[in-house]
């Protein structure tokens, strides 16, 4: 049963675990480097509205702390997934000849455990979001997974339906958040990348596929309570910082010696002209990052059934700028 939890939840990541593996067993250096190159590419565009996933809760503003009673604050969980165009990682699981199912939207899940304080004195809340999963959560063996996310943000009621209840709740906000995501495995005892004249020896490798990304974001909501129902609508604005690609940690020798810089110069020269990204090399490893910085522009709502003082919350997301969506649901306990 945890097994077909786990297939479910992370279909995302099973997903790509097909290219990772190919990609832990590829030897040539340019397609690794021209389907990674398109890999970060597309994840640099889905990860930062995935990382927004948590605190869009029902109330556009849950109260003060104190002064008053009974003191506002509440925690939970939100569970959820966004879509993305699965292009990109057909494009690397072919480049690293892998076969990949043919699906046209491609779940991305996360999920948080998430908090909010009333303020004090003057109406405004403040959130706090945290999700992370084991490294061996994944039913794939010998893969391991690298998930966290968290995130905070401020609210202030410009117009407080709290105190006075024939209003609704409307709030601006600004909020950060940080989602960090990989999937890591052994490539044996030793292997080998090919490029040109270049043999690169690796011993004892650990491949890493990875993308990180911070959203700062502005938004603003509105919500009323109607009998035991609160419907609700937002719009948010981010410029997002993402990176995404690859690393692998070995000791590393280039046509059987040290490494010089005279070679990983000629070996980036002769990418760039094949219109790809350089790479790092070290005695340590080789890794390669591509940032993708962007505006994206969402918006949310849903409505929440309010039972005494828990919260059955279900929302829905919508990329503007590249027409991606998404749900969440949640449960609190909310006062």
């Amino acid at each position: 049963m945890k097994n077909r939890i786990a297939v479910c939840f992370f279909s995302f990541f099973l997903f790509i675990g097909i290219a990772f593996s190919a990609f832990a067993q590829q030897e040539d250096l340019k397609k690794i480097q021209d389907g990674v190159k398109v890999f970060s590419e597309g994840i640099s565009k889905a990860i930062p509205f995935n990382s927004l996933i948590g605190l869009n809760w029902s109330d556009a503003y849950i109260g003060k702390l104190f002064p008053g009673a009974p003191p506002h604050f509440g925690a939970g969980i939100s569970l959820g997934a966004t879509t993305m165009d699965p292009s990109s990682i057909k494009t690397l699981a072919s480049n690293l000849d892998a076969d990949i199912p043919d699906i046209p939207i491609l779940p991305l899940p996360a999920y948080t455990v998430e908090a909010r304080l009333g303020g004090f004195a003057l109406p405004f809340d403040i959130g706090f979001k945290f999700g992370y999963l084991p490294p061996n959560v994944l039913p794939i063996p010998d893969i391991n997974l690298n998930y966290i996310l968290v995130g905070g943000d401020i609210r202030y009621a410009v117009i407080d339906g709290v105190a006075n209840k024939a209003l609704p709740n409307v709030s601006v906000g600004v909020g950060v958040n940080y989602l960090k995501e990989g999937l890591g495995a052994k490539m044996g005892q030793g292997t080998t990348f090919t490029y040109q004249s270049y043999t690169i020896d690796l011993t004892q490798p650990v491949a890493n596929l990875e993308w990180n990304t911070t959203s700062l974001e502005l938004k603003a909501q509105i919500s009323k309570t109607i009998a035991i129902i609160t419907p609700y609508f937002g719009v948010g604005g981010s410029y997002s910082f993402s990176n995404a690609g690859y690393s692998v940690d070995a000791k590393v020798k280039v046509n059987g010696g040290n490494v010089t810089q005279a070679q990983i110069d000629d070996i980036n020269q002769s990418l760039i002209s094949y219109g790809l990204d350089p790479i790092d090399i070290t005695a340590d490893g080789i890794s390669s990052f591509i940032k993708n910085d962007a505006f994206n522009l969402r918006a949310f709502g849903g409505f929440s059934l309010n039972l005494a003082a828990f919260r059955l919350d279900l929302t829905g997301l919508f990329n503007v700028l590249d027409q991606n969506f998404g749900a969440t649901l949640g449960l609190r306990f909310q006062l």
